[in-house]
């Protein structure tokens, strides 16, 4: 692992989570959990999740892949039929910030403080691009998460935000 300038990122071992997982793509990755208690709240209420930043519900790793997953990787699976696939930026490293917890099965949920230090965190440890791939208010235009989009965008960081979760329903 080589240190990329203007990166203060850390890769952060936890349940099921070595920080020599972390690599030239995977440049980053730590847990947000407060919210619920930290991790005696997260092992108390949801003893299937991982206290690091292991993605359980595999959301997360969706969209990581989606975003910046390599180029003319084979498929496998039911969609092998499909041939390759490539992420949209192949190139771009990754730093995952796990916010949401697997509340029950497919379901993901998230605190406001701890979307809020995930957010704040990226932008201190340097990121350019902030995927973030989780619904939020379709009214509150002073939701907080929202607010701290703006200080990540004042500080030069471009925001990529779902217009929903829904789906895969006609008009999701």
């Amino acid at each position: 692992f080589q240190q990329i300038p203007g990166w203060h990122g850390k890769c952060t071992p936890g349940e099921a989570f070595n920080a020599s997982m972390c690599n030239q793509k995977l440049i980053g990755a730590q847990w947000f959990n407060a919210g619920f208690g930290g991790n005696a709240g997260i092992n108390k209420d949801y003893p299937w999740e991982f206290n690091s930043a292991r993605d359980y519900g595999g959301h997360g790793s969706h969209t990581a892949s989606t975003a910046g997953g390599n180029a003319n990787v084979p498929v496998t699976g039911p969609a092998s039929m499909f041939g390759r696939i490539s992420g949209i930026a192949p190139h771009a490293r990754i730093a995952a910030y796990k916010a949401l917890w697997e509340v029950e099965p497919g379901v993901g949920s998230g605190t406001t403080p701890d979307l809020i230090a995930a957010i704040d965190q990226a932008v201190r440890d340097g990121v350019d691009v902030i995927n973030y791939s989780i619904s939020g208010s379709l009214t509150n235009f002073a939701d907080p998460v929202e607010i701290s989009f703006l200080f990540a965008a004042r500080a030069g960081i471009f925001v990529a935000q779902s217009a929903g979760n829904s789906g895969p329903a006609t008009s999701t």
